[in-house]
């Protein structure tokens, strides 16, 4: 898949390390988040979902691990702890982290979809909402350097529409700061929430975007 992206089999074998593990096993972790000479990493970008699973009420579904994003995230943060030395204090990551609309403090999607994210996915909601909690209470605790949250609509499968059809709006660092205001739409293709998140966040060391909620759709 990343060779099709014009990266070749050479810089992978340099630049690409896979860790067989979960992301709850602080073991796994701890080699994820430490380089070849014991250096905590730069960044972590958080991707980590469940599986959806029905239950007999056809407008509550659940997953297949209710808590996921916020054990993963408490592992990793437990991990960084754990690793982390006094004199490295200052070297702390960033971490960007996938969330969800539907969770601000305003309104950021049509009120069409209201009842889909409020009712069908409440569970998950809720657990990406317990993940972004984590986050900004590690800021707070300075255990990590700082984050970027970001929210995009419903993903949805499918080609990339480019950079220039993602509208981008944002939740400010204070709580209750609305920023610019979210970006409100219906979906977005997974291509271009990577695109995003590598040429927006990853690529600038967070940028004007640390510290933000960010919310992305077309």
């Amino acid at each position: 898949m990343l060779e099709k992206r014009g990266l070749s089999r050479a810089i992978l074998d340099v630049k690409l390390v896979i860790v067989q593990g979960n992301a709850k096993d602080q073991e796994a972790v701890k080699k994820v988040l430490v380089d070849e000479n014991g250096q905590i990493v730069d960044q972590i970008v958080f991707g980590v979902g469940g599986v959806p699973k029905f239950t007999p009420n056809p407008l509550r579904p659940t997953l297949d691990d209710p808590h996921v994003c916020q054990d993963s995230i408490s592992s990793i943060i437990s991990a960084l702890q754990s690793v982390a030395s006094p004199n490295q204090a200052n070297r702390m990551p960033l971490v960007t982290a996938l969330s969800t609309t539907g969770i601000g403090e305003g309104r950021d999607i049509p009120l069409a979809m209201i009842p889909l994210y409020h009712w069908m996915l409440a569970v998950p909601h809720a657990d990406k909402k317990a993940l972004e909690e984590h986050i900004i209470e590690a800021k707070q605790q300075m255990l990590i350097r700082d984050f970027v949250i970001v929210r995009p609509s419903l993903l949805v499968d499918g080609q990339t529409h480019g950079k220039k059809e993602v509208r981008v709006g944002w939740e400010g660092k204070a709580p209750g700061q609305l920023g610019n205001g979210a970006a409100v739409g219906y979906t977005i293709s997974r291509e271009d929430v990577g695109f995003f998140v590598f040429d927006s966040v990853v690529a600038k060391d967070g940028g004007e975007l640390a510290g933000k909620k960010v919310s992305v759709t077309y």
